[in-house]
């Protein structure tokens, strides 16, 4: 259900595992947790230095959108602020649906609103429609992990909404936001 995981992570682990022609060897006891060890066999090679990774340059934009950033994770807030403040934007975030829905009923004239799909409370659903009441043309930016039919329902009934597929690179972001600045619908992020 919303807020939890999905039940693959073991099946994940034990896919790669096998993959590598390992051996997994779960143990647990009621009220002392769980083991697992993993075995990989040996191999022999020679280690070869890799080369350096060299990022490719990113031309920052002088960015002037207000951005409503709506997440409730900490980090993934905290982390996404500062890469708009790089672009250039200013952002004002909000933990929460209801949080996001009070500023904009104080006042809060964002020029686009990121706004997290998998969220306790009211979540991306129940802040959408509430938000469109509020502001019917603003675009939005919905960040979801899984882009599952509830999400693609929801962008399907409302305009000026485009998908922003977790996890995304600042690159990606970039492009999306300079569309909205231009004043040309997004693409689908990718």
């Amino acid at each position: 259900g919303p807020g939890h995981g999905t039940g693959l992570g073991l099946s994940l682990v034990y896919s790669m595992v096998k993959a590598h022609k390992g051996q997994m060897e779960l143990s647990s006891e009621p009220g002392h947790g769980t083991r697992v060890i993993l075995r990989f066999p040996a191999i022999n090679a020679t280690v070869i230095e890799a080369e350096p990774v060299v990022e490719p340059v990113v031309d920052l934009p002088t960015g002037s959108l207000s951005v409503l950033l709506v997440d409730d994770d900490d980090l993934i807030r905290g982390s996404l602020q500062e890469i708009l403040n790089v672009l250039g934007h200013r952002a004002v975030t909000a933990s929460s649906g209801e949080e996001a829905l009070a500023l904009l009923e104080g006042g809060a004239q964002p020029d686009v609103v990121i706004l997290d799909m998998n969220m306790p409370g009211l979540g991306g659903l129940g802040t959408l429609p509430r938000l469109r009441l509020l502001r019917p043309t603003v675009p939005v930016l919905l960040a979801t992990g899984r882009a599952d039919q509830t999400a693609l329902d929801l962008i399907e009934a409302h305009r000026g909404v485009t998908l922003l597929c977790k996890p995304f690179g600042m690159k990606a972001l970039q492009s999306l936001l300079e569309s909205i600045a231009a004043g040309r619908n997004p693409p689908p992020a990718r």
